[in-house]
């Protein structure tokens, strides 16, 4: 099974939190760091190593430096892990420049997932805040409203500078967090407990109990931190369901990069069934979903396969339908589009509709054909031969990078489905949810995690899977998110999953 979403989840919410563990704990007790005159030159200097399911997957290096009037924050980020047999390394690097009040000037970052090279730098002048994304010399600017009283590193060290560490503190933080939203801020909630003993390498040391949660319209984060009198972060924990607790400890930086033990992630994550399901002939398939321990779960999308039916104990009926393209072939698409379709035909940070690697791409892949239904099978099997390298090397990369490297796993073929879809004039986004196989990694009746596309054909969206080689669907998959990939694409798709992933028992209930 091509399972890369999970991966997707470290890519996001490590890097996006770690500055926070960082800066957002220390305090007045360093007696020398003057909120509003800080020290010149090194003032912060941070090491942790990063432990998942027991097995150490990695470091995290952050620093904090005044230049002048300015101060620069940097994190580094070296993550290892094992999907399936292959081992997979991300590194990711951001810095920030902030005024002595915390007003933002600049950020820059920088993720290297196996063969690819991804670099964002944003710029934050009169209101606008500017971003340029680069791949392969391939430049991408956007410009948004940059959220008025959003901080970013220095911003929100400085605000727990001024508020001081003690038991019983209570304060929300606007951060502008570009990993996880790009158009507006990230609501940042700080809540200071007591003083407890952690342990850290055998010894005990007294730590007050932070939490730390990030609200965006797209998710939730929380993490739990424990910092000393000083402010020097002891530990962190940050839940992910599904893949245990990441746990970040305090460390220097000989240890922090000492060798690594990566562990397996997907495993743990696939879902077993009762039933074998002969995902070539079955046409309509009914599922009861529900969340472990009573959670309720979140919406779910009606797609033209899907229909979901709430049960009165809390669970979901869901039924999904092979759907027909017979019916509807030979109708010609409408040229022109509501107003609400805008962002399934634009491009975007992860789907750059205007790279001439891609236009070239998706005009040789349609050979000229308009009929929808049979330009989309066109397009998927171009994908789905085009993408040579069918590995799990890569975290989620772009459809340039795609088009260029022709390696990855469902979510690439996925991306760069949508993205000769939109250039063709088909109205594209991304399914997320999970897909059946038979066998995967000495285990029979899973689901697991998968990525596909979804074309806008004759009034409904219609599903084409150019990892599993099928444009007619089968219906042995579900529906648990979709995204058109405007905002920062990464985060616009793990986010919603964290509630889902470990927590769900599925059952199926019939077959036809």
């Amino acid at each position: 099974m091509r399972q890369n979403l999970l991966f997707v989840l470290l890519i996001v919410s490590v890097p996006s939190l770690f500055p926070l563990i960082a800066f957002a704990g220390e305090s007045e007790p360093k007696a020398t760091i003057d909120p509003n005159n800080p020290p010149m030159g090194l003032f912060s200097d941070e090491w942790l190593e990063l432990y998942l399911s027991g097995g150490k997957i990695g470091y995290g290096h952050s620093q904090m430096s005044r230049t002048g009037d300015v101060i620069e924050s940097t994190t580094q980020m070296h993550i290892q892990i094992n999907r399936g047999t292959v081992s997979v390394k991300m590194e990711v690097k951001q810095s920030s420049v902030e005024q002595l009040d915390g007003t933002p000037v600049s950020f820059f970052s920088r993720q290297q997932m196996g063969t690819f090279d991804t670099t964002q730098r944003g710029v934050v002048e009169d209101g606008k805040v500017k971003i340029t994304t680069e791949q392969f010399g391939i430049k991408q600017t956007r410009e948004f409203d940059y959220p008025a009283g959003s901080v970013m590193a220095w911003g929100a060290f400085r605000e727990s500078l001024l508020r001081g560490v003690k038991p019983g503190l209570e304060y929300t933080l606007k951060s502008y967090a570009p990993d996880l939203r790009l158009d507006g801020p990230v609501d940042m909630n700080v809540k200071t407990k007591e003083w407890q003993e952690v342990v850290i390498g055998g010894v005990k040391e007294r730590g007050l109990y932070t939490l730390v949660q990030m609200v965006s319209p797209i998710g939730e984060l929380e993490m739990k931190t424990w910092v000393l009198e000083d402010g020097t972060v002891l530990k962190s924990i940050m839940p992910v369901p599904g893949l245990d607790n990441i746990e970040m400890l305090r460390s220097n930086q000989k240890q922090a990069m000492a060798e690594f033990v990566p562990v397996e992630i997907f495993v743990a994550s696939s879902i077993k069934v009762d039933k074998r399901i002969d995902r070539n002939s079955v046409n309509k398939i009914s599922y009861k979903i529900r969340l472990k321990e009573g959670e309720e779960l979140p919406r779910l999308p009606l797609t033209g396969m899907q229909k979901v039916k709430a049960l009165p104990d809390g669970a979901v009926e869901i039924t999904v339908t092979r759907q027909s393209h017979k019916r509807q072939r030979g109708q010609k698409e409408s040229a022109t589009w509501p107003l609400s379709f805008r962002e399934y035909l634009e491009g975007n940070l992860m789907i750059s509709i205007e790279d001439p690697q891609l236009r070239d791409l998706a005009k040789k892949a349609a050979g000229g054909e308009k009929e929808p239904f049979v330009l989309g099978d066109k397009l998927r099997r171009f994908v789905s031969n085009y993408v040579e390298a069918k590995n799990l090397n890569i975290g989620f990369a772009t459809a340039s990078e795609v088009a260029r490297q022709r390696e990855g796993d469902c979510t690439e073929h996925g991306v760069l489905l949508a993205a000769l879809g939109r250039i063709n004039g088909l109205p594209s986004r991304v399914v997320v949810g999970l897909a059946y196989v038979p066998n995967f990694l000495n285990q029979q009746n899973v689901f697991g995690y998968h990525m596909w596309t979804q074309f806008y054909i004759d009034g409904q969206w219609y599903d084409f899977d150019a990892a599993l080689e099928e444009t007619v669907c089968s219906p042995a998959r579900i529906a648990l998110g979709v995204s058109s990939l405007k905002n920062s694409g990464v985060a616009d798709l793990s986010l919603p999953l964290l509630k889902l992933l470990g927590s769900i028992e599925l059952e199926v209930l019939s077959t036809e």
